[in-house]
Parts: structure tokens; C-alpha cells; sequence
């Protein structure tokens, strides 16, 4: 049976790299902790990691690959770019090195303590840890974490087993109680790493002033602790403030809207009332300039983006539903994007007529000389009786609640009848119909 192929960019593939990660993660604590206490043990957990770093092996064979823009998804690009590039450190990584003790020996001894090549030859599996880079770098990409969210990430990562690897060391030199179990000189090696990195120093443990192998190794921890505190000190309160990207984009538009605002000395209530265009386009878009970024891609791909953004409106609008794909494909591109604030008037009756509105949120009052007529809501045209024939508006439209919608010029509209005769029938029937009803 042959596996189908797997999306690099896959939900499963990613909970599976999310896995992965823990796993070269424990295997790096386990096999290193063995092997400085030499008192290593083929435990469930160990054989566990392995069979996900095999499993991981196979998977790899039948993921599809992206490097930069280009993509490779056709399995024997994806087999060879695989064995040319990380099939060597999966493959040390789930190799089993416990069989060479019984391939030379018979048997798995009880005490490796005998076997330091065995052990020199198990801490190869730690190359798994070059391969963290690449994983992380997918799993950000592929759950659209933000640039501040990664290197928070990637930092807590590598500092977490930096630590672990510092408070072996500081066993390695000698400097931990040998007297005590191991799991008590790990925690207490751990303490003094951590007390050090942190700069606090509590010197209730030191190393000992005859070894001069001990004070060394205290000095590189404690320009590593310097180094840390300063990087902590000057990047994590930018990095938790940039978090979300699109809230600090929006933070400092309002910050220079509220400037210009004062500046110009705008009326109080008027300027209520700009902030609270801005918190709602906030609350519905979660931006504050929702076509800048589809303005700068390329057409065909800023046109399937519109389309996207755009299904609601064609599904609900009339004048859409069952319509031609090359006319949605092209009248999607004349659309803007309007937001209306409550008791704001679209359309007022009697001025000229230059375009024709789109409601896809909220709710407007229909009203001629002053007296409602109607109310309409999402999936409602308006306003595309003045331009078919060519007079001034005929009603009021005005905004009961906060509403969003699109908005097609006059030449762009009349340019649509004139290619769409099926769309200039349906703009009339919708016309004739509202002429009759109440």
C-alpha cells in the first residue's frame, strides 16, 4: 500500500512537526542525561521517540517540499531532494545503535558504563537537533504565526535546552555534590544555571576555588547569563508589543488619526465619530486599510483574494446569483469597499446619482419625502435606479446600525450592461419591481 502524498503545509503535517519537535526536544534530555550520569537505560519512552523519528523518516518520503517559492510535489523530485538533503540526519536519528551491542556482544548489557563507544555513537542521534531549524520554520508558516511570535518561540526553544546542557556541564566539571542521587544533583546544577543566567547569583552555590576547570566554566556561563539578561532587556517588551501585527498597525493609526484629529481642532462629537469608524472597521476587518494588501499582489491573484472576500456578497446579491463567471470575475474587480456608521445617509434623495451600493452587513431605511418606505438588509442593491434612468435619486438611504458594502461607479456600471446583457436585464426587473412595491 502506498501512501498518498502529504501537504507540507497540512494541518496534520503540522501537529505531526509540532510532535516531532517534542520529541528531539526529550531525546536530547534523555540521551545526554544517561550519558553524563553513565547510567543510561533503553526505557518505553526511548524506544517511543525512536519509532516517531522512524516514523517521521517514512512520512518524509511522501511530503511535498517547498523551498523558498518553488514547490516540489511529484514523488521522485520529492524522494531525491529528500535523500540529497535531511535523509542523512533522519536516518542517524532512528537508527538503533542498541543493536550493535548485540550484533558484537550478543546481547544488550544491563550496564553501558562498559561501552563508551556505544554511548559516543548514541549522541550522534543529537544531529535530530539541526534539524529543529527547518521545523520550527514550517510549523511558524504554516499556523501564520507573526515575526515577534517566532523568535519568542525559537528563543524559549533553544534556551530551554541550552539550560539543560549547562547544568550537565556544570555536573561534567565536578562541580555538583556527588554524594547525592542523580536526580538531586541535576536539580540542584539546574538551580545554580538558572540563578546564574538570571543574574542573580545567590552564591549559596560555587564552584570550587581550587579547580580552575570550575571557574572557567562559571565564567562562560555568567558572560552567557550577561548576554541573555541584555537580550531579554532589549528585545522581549518590543517583541510582546509587536505580537500582533495588525492591532500595533492599528494602534498607530489611531494614534495619528487622533493627532491630525487635534490638530485641525475637529468638533468634538465629529471626532467620536471618526474613532468609532475606525474600532468598527477594527471589529469587523481587523485592519484599518483592508485593500492595501490587495492592491500590491499580482492581478491574478489579487482577483482570486476579491473573489474569496467577495463570496458572501455573491451569494446573497441577486444580481449575482447564477451569473456569468467572467462577469463575477470582472465586476468583483470594480467593487470598493464602504463602511457606514449608524444614522449615515448613503443616498439622499434628490442629488445626482454617480454610483450604486452593495449592502453585505447591517441594516438601511428606505424612506422618500421623509416617511420610511422600507427597510433592506444584507443582500440588497440600492441606488440603481437613478443610474438606469438617468435621474436624480428618487429616496433616502440611510443607516440604521453600523453596515458594510460595496460600491460600483456610474461608468463602471454602465460599462457591465453594455458587455452583460443578462446583468442589464436583471438591474431593470429589479427597477420595474421596486416601482410597484409598497
Amino acid at each position: 500500500m502506498v501512501l498518498p502524498l502529504i501537504s507540507w503545509d497540512s494541518r496534520g503535517r503540522a501537529v505531526w512537526n509540532a510532535l516531532v519537535l517534542v520529541a528531539i526536544m526529550g531525546f536530547a534530555f534523555i540521551i545526554t542525561y544517561g550519558e553524563v550520569f553513565r547510567g543510561f537505560q533503553f526505557s518505553a519512552l526511548y524506544y517511543l521517540l525512536n519509532l516517531i523519528f522512524l516514523v517521521d523518516l517514512l512520512l518524509n518520503f511522501r511530503t511535498t517540499i517547498k523551498r523558498g517559492h518553488i514547490r516540489i510535489e511529484e514523488p521522485r523530485g520529492i524522494s531525491q531532494t529528500y535523500l540529497h538533503g535531511w535523509f542523512s540526519v533522519d536516518f542517524i536519528a532512528a537508527f538503533p545503535f542498541e543493536l550493535i551491542p548485540v550484533l558484537v556482544f550478543g546481547s544488550i548489557p544491563a550496564d553501558h558504563t562498559h561501552f563508551p563507544l556505544f554511548l559516543s555513537l548514541q549522541a550522534l542521534t543529537l544531529v535530530k537537533l539541526l534539524k529543529a531549524v527547518r521545523l520550527l520554520r514550517d510549523l511558524f508558516e504554516v499556523l501564520g504565526f507573526t515575526p515577534a511570535v517566532r523568535r519568542l518561540v525559537t528563543f524559549g526553544f533553544w534556551f530551554a535546552i541550552g539550560v539543560h546542557f549547562m547544568a550537565l556541564g556544570w555536573i561534567v566539571v565536578g562541580a555538583a555534590e556527588s554524594f547525592r542521587p542523580h536526580q538531586d544533583q541535576y536539580l540542584r546544577a539546574l538551580y545554580w544555571v538558572t540563578t546564574t543566567i538570571a543574574t542573580i547569583g545567590y552564591g549559596d552555590y560555587t564552584p570550587d576555588h581550587n579547580k580552575n576547570t570550575q571557574i572557567i566554566y562559571a565564567i562562560v556561563v555568567q558572560i552567557f547569563g550577561v548576554g541573555m539578561y541584555t537580550y531579554l532587556i532589549a528585545n522581549v517588551a518590543s517583541l510582546v508589543q509587536n505580537i500582533d501585527v495588525a492591532r500595533a498597525a492599528y494602534q498607530r493609526r489611531i494614534e495619528e488619526v487622533n493627532a491630525f484629529l487635534r490638530a485641525q481642532e475637529i468638533p468634538q462629537p465629529l471626532q467620536e465619530r471618526v474613532r468609532d469608524y475606525y474600532s468598527y472597521l477594527w471589529s469587523q476587518k481587523r485592519s484599518v486599510e483592508p485593500g492595501s494588501v490587495v492592491d500590491e499582489l499580482p492581478k491574478s491573484l489579487a482577483l482570486d483574494i476579491l473573489l474569496f472576500l467577495n463570496r458572501d456578497l455573491l451569494a446573497k446579491v441577486e444580481l449575482f446569483q447564477g451569473a456569468d463567471e467572467l462577469f463575477i470575475r470582472e465586476s468583483v474587480q470594480l467593487l470598493r469597499p464602504r463602511v457606514f456608521l449608524p444614522d449615515e445617509y448613503i443616498i439622499r434623495q434628490g442629488e445626482y446619482g454617480d454610483c450604486m451600493y452593495f449592502i453585505t452587513g447591517g441594516e438601511v431605511e428606505i424612506s422618500v419625502d421623509g416617511s420610511r418606505i422600507t427597510v433592506l438588509g444584507a443582500g440588497s442593491p440600492v441606488g440603481e435606479t437613478a443610474l438606469v434612468e438617468n435621474e436624480r435619486r428618487n429616496a433616502s438611504v440611510r443607516c440604521l446600525t453600523y453596515s458594510t458594502g460595496y460600491q460600483l461607479s456610474r461608468s463602471d456600471f454602465d460599462a457591465l450592461r453594455a458587455k452583460y446583457p443578462e446583468f442589464d436585464a436583471r438591474v431593470r426587473e429589479i427597477v420595474e419591481r421596486r416601482k410597484i412595491e409598497p
